[in-house]
């Protein structure tokens, strides 16, 4: 019905023959693409975050509400393995992060995070937290929606692993589905994206009872790949999210929709915010990506930047792109549909709660994703 009602009234997508639950396209390579408009199996998880974060009124309360949450559950540095290939300024970075905030956060910012974050689990809340702290274009975009009456959804996190030579991201997914309770989808060619330049990408998701929707893309280089970022990133950087995905929505003639990508950007832009090439118009809107430029990172010790010369010659500067802002904008089912979606995981959907969005598509295509991490790259 879904597939159906897409394809309704437009050219661009057509019907796949084969698997009436997805639609084809054609992307800006002339490459044939296929999208899995199948939700994806998931129980009801508890919205974990707001235990930590509904109180908060004060930066030192955000501080103080982030370091209890990382300590409630099992993160990636609690595994020895983990923490192996970490460099020390892993450590000096996040510290880095937290004196900056104190110097150029005022209280308000704090409510605002925490009010935006307590709506998660524990472990999307504690890794927000730190892509907030480390992002002017994600704390301006949680203003812009103040201003405009949209509501800003988060959409993703991509978080740095190491090399699969160590089992690096495995081992991160496998943490997360063991004390989170995150799942990998159901339809197979989800699970596990292999890319062509030397990276992989573990996906999970899970479906909070208050239906908020978390989805993680769990990264890593691959083995034999020694010039490839993501395993260096990690390697500077920790566990720390290359990027925080974000999207917007507003209420429009009783249904909700999507806040249009060309929408955010001219919002972002208007503020000072750099932005990168986008992809994704030939889906119609099922998923439309672009990143702001990168926040980069000073005071990477020089033994790191000539390790990674030595590798390859320029990634000792490209290293320096420490985080960046993915804007999302995903087409939301109509009304009827959207209410059968909920229905799937028990819950009635409620026009009126902006927790409450049901994209059509609601998945990755890897061709996108390759696309924006590539154009993140800034030498």
């Amino acid at each position: 019905m879904l597939a159906g009602t897409v394809l309704r009234g437009q050219g661009r997508l057509r019907p796949d023959l084969d698997r009436p639950e997805r639609v084809r396209t054609v992307n800006e390579n002339g490459d044939d693409v296929s999208l899995n408009l199948v939700p994806f199996r998931a129980p009801l998880s508890k919205a974990t975050a707001a235990a930590f974060f509904t109180e908060v009124r004060s930066l030192e309360q955000l501080f103080s509400a982030y370091r209890e949450a990382a300590r409630a559950l099992p993160f990636e540095t609690d595994l020895a393995e983990a923490r192996e290939r970490l460099h020390p300024f892993a450590d000096a970075f996040m510290q880095t992060l937290f004196e900056e905030a104190k110097r150029s956060l005022q209280d308000s910012d704090a409510v605002r995070i925490a009010q935006w974050v307590r709506h998660f689990d524990i472990y999307v809340a504690v890794k927000v937290v730190e892509s907030l702290l480390n992002s002017k274009a994600d704390l301006a975009l949680l203003e812009v929606a103040e201003e405009r009456g949209w509501f800003a959804h988060f959409d993703h996190l991509a978080i740095r692993c190491g090399s699969s030579e160590t089992r690096a991201a495995a081992r991160v997914a496998e943490l997360l589905q063991r004390a989170h309770g995150y799942v990998p989808s159901q339809v197979e060619e989800e699970v596990f994206y292999q890319f062509a330049d030397g990276w992989s990408a573990y996906l999970l998701y899970k479906m909070l009872d208050n239906g908020q929707v978390l989805r993680l893309f769990i990264d890593q280089s691959d083995a034999g790949h020694p010039a490839q970022i993501i395993q260096h990133w990690n390697h500077v950087y920790g566990y720390t999210a290359h990027h925080l995905a974000m999207r917007a929505t507003r209420l429009q003639a009783g249904a909700r929709v999507a806040v249009t990508l060309d929408e955010m950007i001219e919002a972002l832009s208007n503020r000072g915010m750099g932005i990168m090439e986008a992809t994704g118009y030939y889906t119609e809107g099922l998923l439309l990506q672009v990143f702001t430029r990168p926040e980069r990172a000073a005071r990477i010790p020089e033994a790191i930047k000539e390790l990674l010369a030595a590798h390859s010659a320029g990634l000792e500067t490209k290293i320096e792109n420490a985080k960046l802002l993915e804007l999302v904008s995903r087409k939301e089912m109509p009304l009827d549909l959207a209410q059968r979606f909920y229905r799937l995981y028990g819950l009635d959907y409620e026009i009126n709660n902006p927790l409450h969005s049901a994209p059509v598509y609601p998945y990755f295509l890897p061709k996108q994703a390759a696309h924006v991490i590539r154009t993140s790259l800034l030498t």
